[in-house]
């Protein structure tokens, strides 16, 4: 029992429990609040980073085939080919290329010297005339009256190889071009050739006239085709563009051939030359024109002979060997010929100089 006036005891202490317990709660969510107000303010953004691996955009462009790109080469080169209409001449029209802006013309055809005739380009009638002509190598140069015309390049200085795919294109009214695909059959070092230096071009139809030229997929003059002067009159004998770069530069500077007083034309050796003969590359300059009847055809050099030295000096370009054949003393040359690298030795003996007409009528009075 409790008396009047005075609290009771247990009333008392749960009072003062459940304030207790208040003031914990309202700690406890002080606390939960300034937590998450310092979290929001110290939290830190996270991204969310999603790494893609992606494969390059790759355009694959189909590459036509040198088969596929045919017409269109033809159609550029077309408008560079000749047909030279020479007086006199029976059959198919001989042709010939355009090498400059300016009418220069080079053709393996026979061009009289001193008469004007006509020549056909892309359908115009233009007036021609020889400027030179090598009888060695059957080249002319010929000059079209006529500026800014299509020209062809010739072909980088070597010879091409068995198996080389091309093309001959010929224009034999002057109005568009008959094109044959073309390949290198043989060469001289496949025929074991000595006199003469030449590819064998064979074709899908019939023999292309004198002067037609067989040209690389990308349109280079790469031959020219030539009469053969054996006796089984084969007409698939091209010179080729190395050779022919030599006699046009000559023909143009002179407008004679390039053999000098020796006989003999030499070249640097190329790559695929070099392997043809089995020479060693870079050492050497190779025979490529031999005259007939001349001093080195009597001294005994054959067209793919490497000359390694002259006057006891070494050779290692065609130049070199220029400056040495010279003089009237005896030059002495070694050579290797052949796969097996046979070494020989040459004497070249200039001829005397004729003598003074004057000289030789005062020495009889």
């Amino acid at each position: 029992m409790t008396d009047e006036g005075h609290p009771d005891a247990l009333n008392t202490q749960a009072t003062g429990r459940w304030k207790h317990r208040a003031a914990q709660a309202l700690g406890v969510t002080g606390l939960i609040v300034a937590g998450i107000v310092a979290g929001a303010k110290l939290w830190q953004p996270v991204t969310k980073v999603e790494q893609r691996v992606t494969t390059p955009i790759r355009d694959v462009v189909k590459r036509a085939s040198p088969l596929e790109q045919l017409s269109d080469s033809a159609a550029s080169a077309c408008p560079s080919i000749v047909s030279l209409r020479l007086p006199g001449l029976q059959g198919p029209a001989p042709q010939g290329v355009v090498i400059s802006g300016d009418g220069e013309v080079v053709t393996s055809a026979a061009v009289p010297a001193d008469v004007e005739f006509d020549a056909w380009l892309d359908g115009k009638k233009l007036k021609a005339r020889q400027e030179g002509y090598d009888p060695l190598t059957g080249l002319s140069l010929v000059k079209l009256e006529g500026e800014d015309l299509s020209a062809l390049t010739l072909s980088d200085a070597d010879i091409p190889p068995p198996g080389a795919w091309g093309f001959t294109l010929s224009s034999p009214n002057g109005t568009g071009c008959i094109v044959e695909p073309s390949t290198v059959a043989s060469d001289f070092a496949t025929e074991g050739a000595t006199q003469d230096y030449y590819v064998r071009v064979h074709g899908t139809g019939e023999a292309p006239p004198d002067g037609t030229p067989f040209l690389a997929p990308d349109g280079r003059v790469v031959a020219l085709a030539q009469q053969s002067e054996s006796d089984d009159a084969r007409t698939d004998r091209y010179l080729t563009a190395d050779l022919i770069s030599v006699v046009v530069s000559r023909l143009l500077r002179t407008g004679t051939g390039p053999t000098g007083a020796f006989g003999l034309l030499a070249e640097d050796l190329p790559p695929v030359l070099a392997a043809r003969l089995g020479a060693d590359r870079g050492r050497g300059a190779v025979v490529v024109l031999v005259a007939r009847g001349s001093i080195a055809e009597a001294a005994g050099l054959h067209i793919g002979d490497v000359i390694l030295s002259a006057k006891r000096s070494p050779i290692s370009s065609s130049s070199e060997l220029a400056r040495v054949l010279g003089g009237s003393d005896p030059i002495e040359v070694i050579v290797s010929r052949g796969r097996d690298q046979q070494q020989l030795t040459f004497t070249l003996t200039p001829a005397p100089p004729e003598p003074d007409p004057k000289a030789k009528a005062k020495a009889k009075k």
